[in-house]
């Protein structure tokens, strides 16, 4: 009666591993899946941040009047055209401030894969900065006020990437 009998409670059965390992499965399951996710709603955020830094470059070029190779050129353009959706032309515009013969190719940018150009404020679309304020012309002509730049994925249908461009202030900016 003096001494009780001590059991030894210490520990975990075989059925509380278990339920423990399916509930940790599942949490890394989970967190998987959604950093999967978010990996390609990143992608497709720095696709469209590219595009707006590019449209930047031409335009700080034609602030300088010249580019990386130390030559003088009229103007720098950026040229997009939905029938070639998996890329777009940065070019030294030669004076009729349009994308086409006699421009030089600065670099043709392919987008990342199943990032595609979904729609332009018109298609295609040739933006042009003329030094030396620089001035914006948008396909030739300055009397549109702003373009827009839309991006697809085939993952996300429903999200939209956006540039846009504001031909009165300069000001780029992607969403």
């Amino acid at each position: 009666i003096f001494f009780k009998k001590i059991i030894n409670n210490k520990g975990f059965t075989l059925a509380e591993m278990m339920v423990t390992l399916v509930i940790f499965g599942l949490i890394f399951t989970l967190a998987l899946v959604n950093f999967r996710r978010g990996e390609r709603l990143e992608a497709f955020r720095l696709a469209a941040e590219q595009v707006a830094s590019n449209l930047r470059l031409a335009q700080t070029s034609a602030l300088t009047g010249i580019s990386e190779d130390e030559a003088l050129a009229q103007a720098y353009g950026i040229y997009f055209n939905l029938n070639e959706a998996g890329q777009y032309v940065l070019f030294k515009d030669q004076g009729d401030r349009l994308y086409g013969e006699g421009d030089q190719i600065m670099e043709t940018i392919i987008l990342p894969e199943e990032i595609t150009l979904s729609g332009l404020s018109s298609d295609p679309l040739t933006i042009v900065f003329a030094p030396p304020k620089p001035t914006i012309y948008i396909n030739g002509d300055i009397v549109l006020a702003a373009v827009q730049i839309n991006f697809a994925r085939a993952y996300f249908p429903a999200k939209v990437g956006r540039v846009t461009l504001n031909r009165l202030t300069g000001q780029v900016s992607a969403r």
